[in-house]
């Protein structure tokens, strides 16, 4: 699991590190994420998922975390509007988020 240097949390999450201790506090967040394969930008997954072993094949760079898959979606279309500002098209959005995730 590959987290952005800039990681968007939710208001409500202090910290990456204390989300994923704990089990109860993950439900209902979702995580906004790049891989290295697959056609899309982003995909948006809960964050239990995300940190399942059996998607680390994946190699998921994680953008966001955000409570509420409504919020992760309005979050995923602000990114690609924020994106479309000040570039011509979406061809380096997700080599540009893959290589900021470390």
């Amino acid at each position: 699991m590959r987290y952005y240097e800039n990681i968007i949390l939710d208001k409500n999450i202090s910290s990456i590190e204390t989300l994923l201790k704990s089990r109860i506090a993950r439900l209902d967040y979702y995580a906004v994420c790049v891989s290295d394969i697959g056609t899309g930008l982003m995909e948006i997954i809960s964050l239990g998922n995300a940190l399942k072993g059996v998607n680390a094949y994946k190699n998921y760079g994680i953008i966001a975390v955000i409570k509420g898959k409504f919020a992760a979606e309005n979050l995923s279309a602000k990114l690609i509007e924020d994106w479309l500002k000040n570039n011509e098209d979406l061809k380096e959005f997700k080599e540009f988020y893959n290589s900021k995730c470390k």
